[in-house]
């Protein structure tokens, strides 16, 4: 067993729907979800998720395959991932 600590990327994706989102509807869908996912900040439209960098395909795949969150009918475009919390919200979420 490694003692390693895990290495992490950000995934920062954006949600289009009828109307604004709020953070516990989008929490109330990761949990949905087969991948593990860690809801790191979401402001409407915009949010960042962990995973482990393993499974980054994996995290893409299952963001897009979201499309109903809370009742609605949405669409979660991922724009980009990132080693880091601060690399990912200045490059994606600015």
């Amino acid at each position: 067993m490694s003692t390693r600590r895990p290495r992490y990327r950000y995934v920062a994706f954006r949600v289009d729907g009828p109307r604004p989102l709020e953070r516990e509807e989008v929490l109330d869908a990761f949990h949905s979800l087969p991948e593990r996912l860690w809801l790191v900040d979401f402001v409407d439209p915009l949010g960042l998720a962990r995973c482990v960098h393993t499974k980054k395909e994996e995290t893409i795949a299952a963001l897009t395959g979201l499309t109903s969150i809370g009742g609605l009918a949405v669409r979660v475009t991922t724009l980009g991932t990132s080693g880091t919390i601060r690399a990912a919200t200045d490059k994606y979420l600015s």
